[in-house]
């Protein structure tokens, strides 16, 4: 995650925000075995043509990792890691119909639990 950020936010040898300037030439990187995937990552992000459902297997885990960053970022207003914001938005809206899907559940169970179901001899004398 410190990677990620790392590159989002003040760039890297060869990659990072446009208005930074790389650090191509100068020592090597504190992130340097995750900086280096993730650079080879996301230039495959950016450019990849894949467009069929479900993507292909290094968007999936470029996906992934910015929805996990989004998932424990603490400052989604001010994040400099792309869809920070967007994610974080979906998962209070998922969060949402989650919650609309439990309140139907639980209706649902407490009418079965006071014999109100389809199936009850109370239920069915009602309809």
């Amino acid at each position: 995650m410190e990677a990620l950020v790392h590159i989002c936010k003040d760039g890297c040898r060869t990659i990072g925000p446009r208005d930074k300037v790389l650090k191509g030439g100068q020592g090597p990187c504190n992130y340097l075995p995750a900086c280096k995937g993730l650079e080879t990552l996301v230039r495959h992000f950016s450019t990849c043509r894949t467009r069929v459902p479900g993507g292909c297997v290094p968007c999936k885990r470029m996906w992934q990792l910015l929805e996990l960053h989004s998932r424990m970022c603490n400052q989604p207003d001010s994040c400099c890691v792309p869809l920070c914001r967007h994610f974080k938005q979906k998962l209070v809206q998922q969060t949402k119909k989650g919650d609309a899907k439990w309140k139907v559940l639980v209706s649902k169970v407490r009418a079965a639990r006071l014999g109100l179901g389809p199936f009850s001899s109370r239920g069915s004398a009602l309809l």
